[in-house]
């Protein structure tokens, strides 16, 4: 664009060579976005799949890009900047984040509906858990990213309303920041206690069997034999059964299927929001220091003159 503006002439030749790059990029973009989708959230859970995970995840992706967008704008409008920028334009910009909105919960339900309807225990997991365990995710994802959204934006004139729309933007990237939330953190909270669960058992069995090695040397006899002697078992049991049948770890925790406040999980802790503000930070100073560069208004742009006339 800078360089369009300083040794651009009418044939715009530096916009059709962005064009070109551009073109190459999309499929680039596009497959390896799906990549980093299926490896790093998908894989939390690693025995459930959908066929479409990529494109739900993508459009949230795309409605936060819009909204921050909406932001920015509106942030550097009311500073002085980007006079020729107008309600017009703006309104633009509500239509496509409330449609990008429905174009999201559609692919939201359509993935919802074709795993209940297919009622396959391996993939119906992946929903019953966040609906039973993390109901305040599961139903809030909705709430923010839809039903808020949707009606609010209904009208024409919510969507002419620069702080309307910036409430409304700001609610929707950090909707969509609390759904990639919901998508990771009930696979991370199951991974780390069935890890832990395992570590326990091993530490359980090592102690277990040193138990029964001391035996054996101090008396000649096998484990069994001395637990049969003496009436009683092996130490070394870490828990008693409760009443419901549950085993309770020796810190007198039940099994980790029972429902319990997880600080980080059941609802984001410090460090998920730090982590959330620190990149949110960094994105507003990468941008606001290239649009220092630039001329917002840039002097050579074959679409210039159209968008300065633009009207409903």
């Amino acid at each position: 664009s800078l360089e369009e503006d300083e040794r651009g002439t009418d044939a715009y030749a530096q916009h059709r060579r962005m064009r070109w790059v551009a073109g190459i990029f999309l499929p680039i973009a596009a497959f390896s976005s799906a990549a980093v989708i299926w490896l790093m959230v998908m894989s939390v859970d690693a025995h459930w799949y959908s066929t479409l995970f990529a494109w739900y995840a993508t459009a949230s992706w795309l409605v936060a890009a819009v909204g921050l967008t909406i932001v920015v704008l509106v942030f550097l409008k009311t500073m002085g900047y980007y006079g020729e920028v107008t309600t017009e334009h703006l309104h633009d910009l509500g239509k496509y984040l409330f449609a990008f909105s429905i174009f999201w919960t559609y692919l939201w339900f359509s993935q919802f509906m074709l795993i209940w309807y297919g009622n396959v225990g391996e993939e119906t997991v992946y929903f019953q858990t966040r609906r039973d365990e993390f109901p305040v995710l599961f139903w809030a994802n909705l709430a923010l990213n839809f039903i808020l959204p949707f009606f609010i934006l209904m009208a024409n004139v919510t969507k002419r309303k620069f702080g309307i729309l910036t409430f409304v933007a700001i609610m929707v990237v950090f909707g969509h920041w609390l759904d990639y939330f919901q998508m990771l953190k009930p696979g991370i909270l199951e991974t780390t206690v069935e890890a832990a669960h395992h570590a326990h058992s091993d530490d359980h069995s090592e102690s277990t069997l040193a138990i029964e090695e001391g035996v054996t040397q101090h008396t000649g006899t096998s484990t069994s034999e001395y637990a049969h002697a003496n009436e009683e078992p092996i130490s070394g049991t870490h828990g008693t059964t409760g009443a419901d049948g549950v085993e309770d770890d020796h810190d007198g925790a039940t099994d980790h299927g029972d429902n319990h406040f997880y600080a980080g999980f059941t609802i984001p802790g410090l460090l998920e929001i730090g982590t959330f503000l620190g990149f949110l930070s960094l994105f507003f100073l990468t941008t606001l220091t290239a649009l220092s560069k630039a001329n917002l208004v840039a002097r050579r742009d074959p679409y210039l003159e159209e968008s300065l006339h633009h009207h409903v």
